[in-house]
């Protein structure tokens, strides 16, 4: 074989490889699983009226939507921190796999029984555990199922009850 036949099929080696890398980023693989999982609650972040937490050696958090804005009723009453309170009704909508029968389950392994935290969106309660040690993500019980996801909202459901109500602005700070 001459040098000329050797290029030639090195070069349609490397057309089939790039043909293939091309394939797998216009068909995206994975794309569609993620499609296929139901998010947490059947119920969208815009519906969710009334948010309760209540936390292990913590205050209970009370919220409640009127008209349109957020408002914390307890520990004390104020308008929410828009900030904060935003992402907490955004958890209805999360995708998290996978998912596991309540039955098959050790829950006080998981810290589910009792739970570490517990939150009320609109009524459907969720129950916070502890994260997985391979990746992080946090054993969540809704109902009969558990399931692993992203650790995104415990930390601040844990964070401290004041920094949930907006900070009044003073006239002081207005006339400078």
């Amino acid at each position: 074989m001459n040098a000329l036949a050797r290029r030639y099929w090195l070069n349609v080696g490397l057309l089939g490889i790039v043909s293939g890398l091309v394939a797998l980023v216009v068909i995206e693989p994975g794309r569609d699983q993620f499609a296929m999982i139901p998010p947490l609650l059947e119920l969208p972040a815009e519906r969710i009226e009334r948010i309760v937490v209540e936390r292990l050696g913590q205050e209970r958090l009370a919220f409640e939507r009127r008209a349109g804005q957020w408002w914390m009723t307890a520990p004390e009453q104020g308008p929410a921190n828009p900030v904060l309170i935003r992402p907490i009704p955004q958890l209805t909508e999360a995708r998290c796999a996978p998912s596991y029968a309540v039955a098959d389950l050790d829950l006080a392994r998981l810290r589910l029984d009792p739970p570490r935290l517990r939150l009320w969106l609109n009524g459907q309660e969720i129950h916070f555990g502890d994260t997985a040690p391979t990746d992080g993500r946090r054993y969540l019980r809704v109902g009969g199922t558990v399931h692993l996801c992203p650790d995104r909202w415990y930390s601040l459901l844990t964070s401290a009850a004041a920094s949930f109500l907006t900070a009044p602005i003073e006239s002081s700070m207005l006339n400078t």
